[in-house]
Order: C-alpha cells, then structure tokens, then sequence
C-alpha cells in the first residue's frame, strides 16, 4: 500500500474498526445508490415539476459532471486539510444536499442540488478509500478495500430496485430523503472511531491548478457526452473540445511551475499509477457501455419488465459482492497486477458472450456472461485503486484516489455516449452487437494495457 505514515499508525482496537468501517462503508454506499436509484424517479420527476423528460436528464448529468470535476480537487482537500475532517464536511454537504434536493419546488433547484450531492460525493468516494488503510494492518488493507467496493457493487445495483420500491409508494422525494437517516449514522460512525492521519505539510491546494483541472474535466466530459444530443459537428461540441484543449494545454503550463502542484508530472511515469488510470479507465468504458444497453435490450428483445431485468442484472452485482472481499485478500498476498490482467480476461469472455448472444438470441448466454461481468468487475475495481495506492506516499493517497476516480468517470462518460448512440441507431439486436464490438474492444486495449506496462516496467529494471 502507501509507502509511509499509514503503516506506522496505532494498531485500531476491533470494536472501534467495525463501528470505523461501517460508518464508511455506509457513506460510500451512499454515493453509489445515489448514482443509480434516481433513475427510476425521472418520469415521476418530470411529471411533478411540469417539465421534459430531456430536461430532467439534467438531474442526472450535474450529478456525473460535479462528481468528475472535482474527484482530484476532493483527494486534493483531504491531504492538505486531513482526510477524516474532509470527509466529514463531505458527508455533512451531502446529507444538506440531499434535504435541499428533497425540498427542489422546481426542476432548476433539483438539477443545482443534485450538483452539490455530486461535489459531495466526489469527497465520499476519495475519502472512504483512503481513510480504510487507517483501520486495518497493512496485510489486511487490500481485503478490506475488497470489501468495500462489494458494498459498492451493492449500493449501484440496489438503486433502480430502491427506487423502484420508493417512487411508487412516497414520490420521487423519498429517493433523496433515505440518504438523511444513513448519512447522519454514518458521520457520527466516522466521527468517533476513524483514525485522524496528519494532513500533509507539502501537499499544496494550487488553486490555478484546480480551476484548470475542473474546467478541463467538464469540457472533456460534455466531449464525451454531447454527440448523442448535438451530433459530432455541432456548435456545443466545438465550442467543448477547444476548451478542452485550451485548459489541459494551461494546466500542463500552469502544473509545470506551481511550487505544490496539483498533478506532479512525475507521477505519471510510475508503472503502478499508469496501470491505475488506464485500468479505471477502461472498466468504466465497459460497464457503462454495458449497463446502458443490457436493461432496454432484455426489454425490447426478451420481453422482461423491470423487475425481472433488474433481478437478471443482480447476477453481475451479486458475483461482484462475492468476488471482491477474496480478490481483496489475493492482492494482499500478491498485489494488484495479476488480479488486473485476470479482471480484462474475464471482461474479454463477457463480451464474446454478449456477441453471441446478440447473435443467437440466447438469453442463457447473456446470463452466463452476466456471472463473467461480475467477476471481472471485482478483479478490477479494487486492485486498480491499491495499484494507485501503492504508487504514492500517504500524504498523496487522496490525490492518487482523485486521479483514478477522475479517469474513471472520463471512461463512464465516453462508454455511455458511444454505446447509447450505437444502440438507439439500429434494431435492439444489432444494436447491442455493434455494442458487444466495443466491449469487447475496451477489454482487450484494457488487457494489453496492463500487459504492456508491466512488461516496460520490467525491462526498464
């Protein structure tokens, strides 16, 4: 794991490090529900607040937008601040948020809350990863991260479902309502038995730098999101790419003379970290390519109703859920890189099943390859965030976190673009085929990535 200080803290007695872990366990379940379970409420949303269901998309994307703005900023905030009272503001702003949210007399109001749950989240993603190395000995770190993220694969796949339950029997408020009660255990969980590391003496807030970083990571998801909506050659999107540009050309000039930069170009050249970010990078083109087409195609092809569909996708959360506490204790024993390469291998055998039976027609196959999803997910998710870990000092864990959670919503953002626009541009068959191209394109560039890097790292020895 981290190379300093994170090692040498106070064994945490038991008790203390249950009541520790499950405060943030909860706080990061709840930024992942919430990423999800709003979706089941926008029809009842547009519907209440007198508006479009395009317009109501907004709820969505400020949510996606504020979260990848400020991913490095939030790990930023954390080493220079201290993680545990960074988190704990995060916590507090999202639980604000979500009453704010609840309350929203208008379509506006939401879509201006929901940004802040969004900002607030990017801490509670940042924040809960790093901060677990706190409670556990340094053999036991990558099992509870392992852990962790099978929470997370709960929490995603339980929204829809939640939501679902929720809608119907109290309206849409009640999707943001559940996050006060949990919330409020959770910061109290957090504010009595998380150790408090010493924030960082050199990690700077380079305030240019983040300015630059954020307005970089916004343009550069609109790029990735506009085409479906405004086509490849419209206005907003050139107007999205040359800001892109123009930020990420200033941020490189501006990082390059900061005394404390945000994004230290040294970094970037670390096996570990590169593995990282493209790792993240990749799973997140795949699952959010997947799970964007999978539900309407069993829909439109099989004639599922929700919740048959969502009870079929709970076989990839479920095998996720399983997977993650053993792949946690394999990266213990042996680190991150093999459980990575396994991780693509397992997504390069979904996407042939996807092929197949996009093919075939086979709604066996799919399920099959729902159980392959799962696992290749859990083989990814928490080893490419220890791989992050391991590259840095501890007094850089929420910059590293920050970074890898900031590639990872670029790749989400990309994946759900090209996927929705293949899709919605043929039937649902050749759709999700043309589809199950790109998944199992992501998976091999993933799996050569990680390939390729490794082997450069070992002949530079």
């Amino acid at each position: 794991m981290s190379r300093t200080t994170a090692a040498e803290l106070t064994p945490v007695p038991q008790a203390r490090r249950i009541v520790g872990f499950l405060g943030l366990a909860i706080a990061s379940f709840l930024g992942c529900i919430d990423l999800t379970i709003v979706t089941t409420a926008l029809p009842s949303i547009t519907h209440d607040l007198d508006t479009s269901l395009g317009v109501s998309q907004l709820v969505l994307s400020a949510f996606l937008t504020a979260l990848a703005m400020f991913m490095v900023t939030a790990g930023r905030l954390g080493d220079h601040l201290g993680r545990k009272p960074t988190l704990l503001i995060g916590a507090a702003v999202f639980v604000l948020a979500s009453v704010g949210a609840a309350l929203a007399p208008s379509i506006g109001w939401l879509v201006a809350a929901r940004f802040v749950q969004g900002a607030a989240c990017a801490i509670l993603y940042t924040g809960t990863s790093t901060l677990v190395e706190t409670l556990f000995e340094e053999g036991a770190r990558g099992r509870a991260i392992g852990w962790l993220y099978a929470v997370n694969g709960i929490g995603l796949a339980l929204g829809p479902v939640l939501g679902g339950l929720l809608v119907p029997a109290f309206g849409w408020a009640a999707v943001f309502w559940i996050n006060v009660p949990f919330g409020v255990v959770a910061l109290a969980a957090v504010a009595v038995a998380v150790p408090a590391p010493a924030p960082s003496r050199q990690a700077g807030l380079d305030l240019p730098g983040q300015t630059l970083v954020a307005v970089t990571v916004a343009a550069l998801v609109a790029v990735a999101s506009l085409p479906e909506t405004t086509g490849w050659f419209g206005a907003p999107m050139a107007i999205a790419a040359v800001l892109a540009v123009v930020c990420g050309v200033a941020t490189a000039v501006v990082e390059r003379r900061a005394r404390t930069p945000l994004l230290r170009p040294t970094l970037f050249t670390h096996p570990r970290f590169r593995v990282a970010l493209a790792s993240d990078f990749f799973l997140a083109v795949f699952y959010a390519s997947a799970l964007l087409v999978l539900p309407p195609y069993l829909a439109d092809r099989h004639h599922l109703d929700v919740r048959t569909t969502g009870l079929s996708l709970l076989l990839v959360s479920a095998t996720m859920a399983l997977a993650s506490p053993r792949v946690g204790r394999w990266v213990d024993r042996s680190g991150p890189t093999t459980p990575l390469k396994w991780g693509f291998g397992a997504f390069t055998g979904t996407a042939v099943l996807v092929v197949l039976g996009a093919l075939s027609g086979s709604l066996p196959l799919l399920l099959v390859g729902f159980v392959f999803f799962g696992a290749g997910w859990a083989l990814i998710l928490a080893p490419a965030t220890l791989a992050a870990l391991s590259a840095v000092d501890t007094d850089e864990a929420g910059f590293a976190v920050g970074a890898s959670w900031t590639f990872h919503n670029l790749g989400g953002a990309l994946g759900a673009a090209v996927a929705a626009g293949l899709y919605a541009a043929t039937s649902p068959q050749t759709g999700l085929l043309h589809v199950g191209f790109v998944l199992l394109g992501a998976a091999i560039v993933g799996l050569l990535a990680n390939l390729l890097i490794t082997r450069s790292a070992q002949s530079d020895r």
